[in-house]
């Protein structure tokens, strides 16, 4: 029995829930457990009415993934772990390996818990179709403020522009995994490479730091900073970069996901070369996406 993790922000659950739905395809007995105690919990129902059913004995399976996955208490913990590996039970983390791995749809033999973000499109490129059917928006933002701006995004050559800081910049281990790669220098770059492509494109910008991003990120052209959904409405934002026609994202998984869900067929996504701040290669960034360096010109 495979069972995959559900966990962190909405960016990660997407991604998450397109592997198990791919991985349920090669084996009906794949299952999920939800483990979303960050950011605004569970999302995938209230944004696009997806239930996440667990197993009757899901709280059992929590268990023993906890027991897999802690480095405390060895003494008492490393006696279980041994008899969970002989009894053919582990646990595949990903652990910021960022590649495709055509084993990991493989059904496995035992219990084998899948922790990770399988971000890849990779992971789910077979069930493509229906991942598309099922992120679809329960409802359209409908409020004055991004009723005006939804208009100016269908009425203009909108380009999103996704910023990350916040835990990315003042977080340590964060920002030694991610702070670094979407810096001042990537986001001109993108900018003047959108520019080239697409005639008086108009950017909405979306970042959880926007003083920051108005004192450093300089644009001629006509700019939006789009400061009206927090919290619990951070998903009116994805549902924003997604209406937009092209995209220029960050490192993360939500402006990733606000571009893939982008259906303009003529659509440009531009993305830095990397995703972490060592220079691993990695497989996330669909084929058709423009990589663009943070280095200076």
């Amino acid at each position: 029995m495979d069972v995959v993790i559900i966990f962190n922000g909405l960016g990660n659950q997407m991604s998450q829930y397109a592997f198990y739905e791919q991985k349920k395809k090669i084996s009906s007995s794949t299952k999920l457990i939800v483990m979303c105690q960050q950011h605004n919990g569970i999302e995938l129902e209230k944004v696009f009415g997806i239930k996440c059913k667990e197993p009757i004995y899901g709280a059992a399976l929590k268990f023993l993934f906890k027991i897999g996955m802690t480095s405390k208490y060895k003494y008492l913990t490393n006696p279980i772990k041994t008899i969970l590996r002989k009894i053919n039970i582990r646990i595949i983390n990903e652990n910021f390996d960022y590649r495709f791995y055509p084993e990991y749809l493989n059904k496995s033999k035992g219990v084998s818990f899948y922790f990770g973000g399988w971000h890849c499109e990779k992971f789910f490129k077979n069930v493509i179709s229906d991942i598309k059917k099922l992120y679809r928006f329960q409802e359209i933002p409908s409020d004055p403020i991004n009723d005006e701006i939804i208009e100016k995004i269908s009425t203009s050559n909108s380009v999103s522009i996704h910023i990350r800081r916040g835990d990315y910049i003042y977080d340590e281990a964060n920002y030694n995994l991610f702070g670094s790669v979407c810096n001042i220098s990537y986001y001109k770059n993108a900018i003047e490479k959108i520019c080239s492509l697409v005639g008086n494109p108009v950017f909405f910008i979306f970042s959880n730091e926007m003083e920051w991003v108005k004192e450093n990120i300089k644009i001629e052209n006509e700019v939006f900073y789009i400061e009206n959904n927090k919290g619990k409405d951070s998903w009116k934002d994805l549902f924003l970069m997604s209406s937009c026609k092209h995209n220029i994202i960050s490192n993360s998984t939500f402006g990733w996901w606000g571009a893939w869900l982008n259906h303009n067929p003529n659509k440009n996504v531009i993305c830095p070369d990397k995703f972490l701040v060592r220079d691993l290669e990695t497989e996330i960034y669909p084929e058709d996406w423009i990589k663009i360096c943070s280095v200076s010109h």
